[in-house]
């Protein structure tokens, strides 16, 4: 496998999102979460309980997910999330619509967020790349209807020259397949292409499996590493190191 070279020329960086560039710590283990949801329900006119909520959403992952790992086993599937809060809204007996449903889901993640914020210098470091002509790109494992109002509510919609959420490519990282679908889209070279991101395997192994190199940032959000870091990666402290490790800016 290549190493990573110094002062290499990268055309295009991909970033990770959270734990990468946003600080963030979502809680919907609680109880009092779900009580919490359980009256954002009754403001519909749907009067479920809060242990029912919780059990049909946690059960309704499982069955999404085992059913997409069965249909796609070679790969890394992803689901949507949008049906479970269509189903909630049908079963509290309320004639809803899809916006409805979004509206819902969207008040969901806001009532679970314990932290949301970006890490210093993350914005000022996509804005510097793209003021030296560098693109920028979100590649995310990410809930579609959680993450781009986060995105836009963070002031960071703006600064990608494109995104893709695993979500929509019923794909997520390690899966190669899920960063070819980026590549493809917007028509990167990989020999100019370098990701950046917080997590070993999703970030690092999975970019050296779909043939780019990689920045690895060790945050509070990251899983114990499980395995040497790809040849082609290096580890750097902060987002703002990215800058000064191979952005060359000439």
């Amino acid at each position: 496998m290549k190493s990573l070279e110094n002062n290499k020329y990268y055309r295009n960086y991909l970033f990770d999102l959270y734990g990468t560039l946003v600080d963030i710590h979502t809680d919907e283990r609680s109880d009092e979460f779900w009580a919490e949801f359980q009256n954002e329900l009754e403001k519909y006119g749907a009067a479920l309980p809060a242990a029912w909520l919780r059990e049909y959403y946690e059960n309704s992952v499982r069955t999404m997910e085992a059913r997409a790992r069965a249909a796609m086993p070679e790969g890394e599937p992803e689901i949507d999330l949008l049906p479970v809060f269509e189903a909630f809204l049908k079963e509290g007996g309320i004639g809803a619509t899809t916006e409805d449903a979004v509206k819902l889901a969207e008040r969901f993640r806001m009532l679970s967020i314990r932290k949301l914020q970006l890490f210093d210098g993350a914005a000022e470091l996509l804005k510097t790349l793209r003021d030296h002509g560098r693109k920028v790109y979100l590649l995310s494992n990410a809930q579609t209807i959680f993450t781009r109002p986060e995105l836009r509510a963070l002031g960071l919609e703006e600064l990608f020259d494109g995104t893709l959420l695993s979500a929509e490519a019923g794909r997520k990282k390690p899966d190669s397949l899920f960063y070819r679908a980026l590549l493809d889209k917007y028509g990167l070279d990989p020999e100019e292409t370098i990701m950046v991101g917080n997590d070993d395997v999703a970030d690092c192994h999975g970019a050296a499996a779909a043939g780019l190199d990689s920045l690895y940032i060790y945050t509070e959000q990251s899983p114990k590493p499980v395995k040497p870091l790809p040849e082609n990666c290096r580890q750097i402290a902060c987002i703002a190191d990215v800058f000064d490790t191979v952005a060359n800016m000439v």
